[in-house]
């Protein structure tokens, strides 16, 4: 059984499964045997995401994942309570339970733990999905106050903009994204991404092509060849 299949905490099938799970034995500081818990990894993680996206169990997944944040032994290197806790927000976003995506982002934001990308973008998600604009502009004006120099930051917050049918707004992201983060040392690849949707919204908005749509033109066909 794996991390996905995780049975509920205190049942026999729990139990069970937390034996086989223990690579083995320990001491606790009263020299008390303990169980040495194999530490959660990035594709534990996947293989929860990927079988709900099989079976479209995304609210199992979110509680799997959720039980699995408050597991703080068992979090690996890469793996920490505020990332799981936003890998279960975006499970709830996929069956559009905006509520209780929110819900979980505001734990990932408040823990404060690492994160791939700063969790205040999925919250900022979350809110202008679930129809709370005010307090989405009131988090987008803080990350911008912010100024990160992670292209992530802004092609999260500008796709969520795009979502929404705020184009002028995520044109402005998307574009002060690039050009906050291209003397920055990230790899270029992160940098196209940013102009690839900064030309397609220009294109939503029916703006003619300018030299960084040309930039993210010559992307495209770079990747496409």
């Amino acid at each position: 059984m794996s991390w996905a299949e995780l049975p509920p905490a205190g049942s026999a099938a729990g139990d069970a499964w937390v034996g086989r799970e223990a690579r083995g034995l320990g001491a606790d500081n009263g020299g008390r045997a303990v169980r040495m818990w194999r530490m959660l990894t990035d594709d534990d993680v996947d293989d929860i995401v990927f079988r709900a996206a099989g079976s479209g169990d995304h609210r199992g997944a979110a509680a799997t994942l959720e039980e699995l944040a408050e597991r703080t032994e068992n979090h690996g290197e890469s793996v920490s309570r505020a990332s799981l806790m936003v890998d279960a927000g975006s499970q709830f976003g996929l069956v559009q339970d905006w509520a209780e995506a929110v819900r979980c982002y505001r734990v990932a934001v408040d823990d404060g733990g690492a994160c791939p990308v700063d969790p205040r973008v999925w919250l900022h998600d979350g809110l202008l999905r679930g129809g709370q604009s005010a307090e989405a502009a009131e988090l987008r004006a803080e990350l911008k106050a912010s100024r990160s120099t992670d292209p992530g930051v802004y092609e999260a917050v500008a796709e969520s903009l795009e979502a929404v049918d705020l184009l002028q707004d995520a044109h402005t992201w998307f574009t002060m994204g690039y050009h906050r983060c291209e003397g920055s040392p990230v790899p270029d690849f992160l940098l196209d991404l940013l102009l690839v949707g900064r030309r397609r919204v220009r294109r939503a908005l029916g703006h003619p092509a300018d030299p960084l749509d040309e930039v993210a033109e010559d992307y495209i066909e770079t990747v496409g060849s």
